[in-house]
Parts: structure tokens; sequence; C-alpha cells
């Protein structure tokens, strides 16, 4: 035995104090009496109880000194050892986003936190704790931990996560402690049904009800947005009622537009069609209205990318085929265009915009902080588009076959991989154009369209540091604005033009998004749907990256140069894997299996708070004895 505070067994000299004051006592005590007679009636009753009275006092002083020596070890905390009977014991926690699913009020992850301090508690005093967290990777949470108390707070200050993870990864360690220990106790606490070896699978899953959406998506038809999907019921056969919702403008509430019965059979996904009226959208929401053990997967968020980027465009031009541009950048570019005279623009330079196009005008100076198209604007090369002028070409028999050039697209073979986006699509039909002007091209820009070896379609940065679209001939004298090939580009020059700061905006919890830093930016925060934001850093990186850890709405405010503070949304939903997770695979730690139990220890204090208790009642009784056999 041994003492966690010996120096409270300094408790222990108060046994001679007692001592002492027993001796010098008086034993006589000072009574009062009605008459001589009833006194000598009481002498004669207390001689037959003498005996019994004179060892109350002896009998007081032992149960005092008694519970002096309780008191004293209670104050020391004794610690009795137990030979060979504790183990060291290792708890793998599964975190995954599937352990947040609730029955009858409680989560699987708060069975396993359960379970977990249940076996703590029923372990031998002695036994150590060491805990493998797998949430965003496996993470030692604890380790060698002795005290019960403290091992069970840190179990319950843990929270599941809202990604996949596998508990394959945390094998690698407890391999360690295992190689370290062949006794260790190994518990793998998770609601998948792993088959363990040299481990003890607490399987916390329950059979909850769960729904999930396996598919989703929308389509435009004639009367509306039609929302379309398919669903799962994964415990029963359900009826489901599945609903649609929608905000038509950035930032608004949304709304129920349609709904529909789905039935469905265990385990086997099911399409549905949600046809509305509904001409556009900013968000559309794609909801199970049923309850089930997880409110997470059921809802999915859609966003319109024309309207979370805001695109606006001006187009400066006095020349009548201006309406190519401005139906093809409006439809195929999913942008608000407006148009503006030279005369006017050059009364009153228009700010606000992200993308102007000059069609057959050169502006004295280009317009800072975004995009720039100049379109046959011969003397454009002078302010600051980074071109220079040499002069025109255009065939010398105006009339016959010769009177018109063949241009061609770019092989996509000669394009980096990001350059490719700009050919993306393209039926690559050659293009004729009847004029069109030479220009000096710095090599840094792209040639996206030739004729023999001169570029007239380029794109590139501009002195600004903006991005910019030159076209050396006017749609006008060619026949491209009549080609499919005209939208395709169109609208690859227009992605081109307003980098995405999102390159999509439905992702899974446990991704990562990356977030383009582009042009003029100047500050860019992202604000999880728990309401923590984080600022990213826009100026050393030209992508941010940012792991999605929860499920919702993630809000990405994001502020340029000369222009209001733009509002972009991305959600982030549970993966699928999650929604019905199953057998986990095997899982095994190598080695056999050694039973050296190390040294276990008793000490649980309750038995002295008993015995003190015990000992003090026992010495108020004989005290109340004694008092009444002398009255």
């Amino acid at each position: 035995m041994s003492f966690y505070y010996p120096l409270g067994l300094l408790g222990l000299l108060g046994i001679p104090v007692l001592i002492i004051i027993y001796i010098i006592k008086s034993k006589y005590t000072e009574q009062t009496i009605a008459s001589t007679y009833l006194w000598t009636l009481s002498e004669r009753f207390l001689k037959k109880r003498k005996p019994i009275s004179k060892l109350t006092g002896i009998l007081t002083l032992i149960l005092q000194i008694l519970a002096v020596i309780a008191a004293s070890l209670l104050i020391a905390h004794p610690v009795f050892t137990i030979k060979a009977s504790a183990n060291d014991i290792l708890f793998v926690l599964d975190g995954s986003a599937s352990m947040n699913m609730s029955n009858d009020g409680a989560t699987r992850f708060e069975r396993a936190q359960s379970n977990i301090n249940r076996i703590i508690d029923n372990s031998r005093g002695g036994s150590s704790y060491t805990l493998i967290f797998v949430r965003d990777g496996a993470n030692v949470v604890f380790e060698g931990v002795t005290d019960k108390d403290q091992a069970k707070s840190d179990v319950n200050a843990l929270s599941a996560g809202w990604s996949e993870a596998d508990c394959s990864s945390a094998v690698g360690i407890a391999q360690e402690y295992f190689d370290a220990n062949p006794s260790t106790v190994v518990y793998l606490v998770s609601d998948k049904q792993y088959e363990a070896r040299n481990m003890t699978l607490v399987d916390v899953s329950g059979g909850e009800k769960n729904f999930a959406f396996t598919d989703y998506g929308y389509k435009y038809e004639s009367i509306g947005v039609c929302g379309t999907g398919s669903v799962i019921s994964y415990a029963s056969d359900a009826n489901v009622s599945v609903e649609l919702w929608a905000s038509v403008n950035v930032g608004d509430e949304a709304v129920r537009y349609g709904g529909t019965s789905v039935q469905l059979k265990k385990g086997e996904p099911k399409e549905f069609e949600i046809r509305t009226t509904l001409a556009g959208f900013a968000s559309l929401e794609l909801r199970i209205a049923s309850r089930d053990a997880l409110a997470q997967d059921n809802t999915v968020v859609l966003y319109d990318e024309a309207k979370s980027q805001d695109r606006k465009v001006l187009i400066v031009s006095d020349l009548q085929d201006t309406v190519y541009l401005k139906n093809a950048i409006s439809g195929a570019g999913k942008a608000v265009v407006e148009i503006m005279s030279s005369k006017k623009w050059e009364q009153d330079v228009a700010e606000g915009y992200g993308l102007y196009v000059f069609n057959g005008y050169s502006p004295s100076s280009l317009p800072k902080n975004a995009a720039v198209w100049m379109v046959d604007a011969i003397d454009g090369s002078g302010a600051g588009s980074g071109l220079s002028f040499r002069d025109y070409e255009s065939p010398r028999d105006t009339t016959g076959p010769g009177s018109y050039y063949s241009a061609k697209f770019a092989d996509e073979k000669e394009l980096s991989s990001q350059q490719r986006s700009l050919v993306k699509g393209l039926l690559r039909r050659p293009v004729a154009i009847r004029k069109y002007a030479k220009y000096g091209v710095p090599r840094s820009f792209t040639t996206v369209m030739r004729i023999n070896d001169n570029p007239v379609v380029v794109t590139g940065l501009n002195e600004n540091n903006d991005r910019e679209v030159v076209f050396a001939f006017r749609i006008g004298d060619s026949d491209f604005g009549l080609s499919a090939d005209f939208l395709i580009l169109v609208r690859n020059l227009v992605d081109y033009s307003f980098p995405s700061v999102l390159e999509r905006t439905v992702y899974k919890s446990g991704e990562t998004m990356n977030v383009n830093v582009v042009p003029g930016c100047e500050n860019i925060t992202v604000t999880a749907p728990s309401g923590k934001s984080v600022t990213l850093d826009t100026v050393d990186n030209a992508v941010c990256e940012v792991r999605l850890d929860e499920t919702g709405i993630y809000t990405l405010k994001v502020k340029k140069t000369g222009a209001e503070e733009a509002t972009l949304y991305a959600f982030a939903g549970v993966p699928l894997s999650e929604s019905n997770p199953t057998g986990g695979g095997q899982l095994a730690l190598s080695g056999e299996r050694e039973y050296s139990y190390s040294d276990g220890f008793y000490d649980n204090l309750l038995a002295f708070f008993i015995a003190i208790a015990v000992l003090l009642l026992a010495d108020w009784g004989l005290y109340c004895y004694e008092q009444y056999q002398l009255r």
C-alpha cells in the first residue's frame, strides 16, 4: 500500500491528544434529584448497570481513535496495489459524418462516447488509456492517461465531423502501440461493420431510417425550371416527399415552388422530376421533406453561375453589327449587356462593369481593373493594349473566289492545359474574313485564331495587367457572326474575361474548394455555415484553398478595386458513402497477442467515508446511551 498524500498521516497525532483528554477528563457528573428517597432508588437501579456504564467511556475513546485513523487515511489517500490486474487500453474512435445519425435523442457518436466511458469505468485502476480519433485523418488525442476522469473528459470533448473517415488510416498508429505492448487491448468504436483482428469492434449503428439524394440537377423546359434527381431509402421501403425551393435573386429567402411524392423500395434509388413555371433562379434547393436520422443529407443547393458572378458588360460602339456581339455575350456568355455610343463614352466614362467591349472604336485609354475586348479597334494599339498595329490586309480581288481569307482556330496541341479552355467545344469550321489588321503581338499573348501565320484573335494581359481579347477584324466583314463557333467562342472568351472565383459551387464535405484570386481582387472572406470566417491571402496566392469541414452554405465576400463587394455562395453536402455506411472491410493488427498485465491499484475512498460515518454514528449512540442511563 502507498499514499498519494503521505503528509495526511500527520492527522494520527490526534490519537495521543484524545488519550490525554480522556485521562484528565472528570468522571463525575453533577445531578439534581428531587429527594433522598428517589436517590436511594436510583442508586439501587444504577448498580445493576454499573459494568456497562464503565465501558461507555472506553468504547467512546476507541471509536474516536478509529475515526481519527480513518480521517487521516482519507486525507493521505491510500493506494492498494493489485498485482497483474491492469491493462493498456487503446481506443480507435470513428468520427465520420455517419456518426451524426440520431436515434431516440442520441447520436451514434454520443453512444460511442458512452461506450468508451463505460469501458474506462469498468477497467481496473492503474490501467492506461490512449485514444486515436479518426476524423480529418487519424490523430492521437491522448496517450497513456491513467486518470479515468481525465480520460473521460477528453473523450466527451470530441465531436464527429461531416466528411468521410476510414478507420484503416488509424491501423498504422495502433500497430505501433501493439508492437510495443502485445497485451494492449484495442477497441474499435464505429458504426461500420469492420472485420477486426486483435481488436474488439464496438458497433454503435442502430439501423436508423435514412433517406438521401443519389443524384441531383436541373434543366430548363418550355414552361420553366425542372428539378431532377434520384432518392434512396436505406433502412426500409418508404414513401418520401421531395420539394423544390428557389430564390430568384442572390441573397433572397428560398420559396417553395413544387414537390412530388416518391415511392421507394429499400436500397433502390428512384428518379424524380419537379416541374415549375420558374423562368430563372439564383439558387435552387432540392429537399427531402420526410424526417429521418440524418437531416444534413436531405438538402442540396444549386446556384446559377451567371447570377452568382454578376457579369456586367458595356459595349461601346456606333456600328450596326453590334447586335451580334450583344446577343452572343448576353446569351452564350450569360451576362447583362448594355450599349453606349462612343460620343457618350468620351463625355462620361462609365464605371462598375466587369467587361468593356470596344467595337470599331478606340478609346484614348483603357479602363482599369476590368477585362477589355478590342474588336476591329485599329488605333487601339496605342491605348495600352500591348499590341502594335502594322497594316491592313485585304484581297485584291474583292468579288471573285479569292475575295475572302480563311481563318482557322489554334490547335489544342499548341496550347497549355489552361489555355485550352479558350477553344473548348469548337466545331472548328474555317471562318471567311474579308479584311483584317496585322498586329505585332507580344509572346505572352495566346493566339486563338489565325490566318496563315497572322493572329486575328488573341488573348493576354494589357498594360494595366487586365485580361484582354483582341479581334483583328470586324464581325460584319466575315461570316463568323452567323456560325455556331461564334457563340461557342464568345462563351469561352466571356468565361476567360470573367475568371470564376469558384470553379464550382457544389462540393462534398471534406473536399477542398479552390478560390481563384481574380484581377483587381483586394480581399476575399469565406464564412462557413457555423459562422466561422477566414480571410484568404490574396496577395501571395493566385489560388487559395479552403477545406470544407462543415455541411451547408459557405458565403464568399469578394472585394475588387473600384467595384462593390460581390457575394458568392457554395454548398457542401454529406458524402453519399456516409449516408449508408456498411461494411468497412478488414482491419487487423499483425502479431500474436500476449497477456502480460501490469500492476493495477485500488484507490476508491468510499469505504473510508463510510467507516468515518459509522464510527461517528456509533460514538453518538454511546453518548446518548450514557446520558439516558444517568438521568
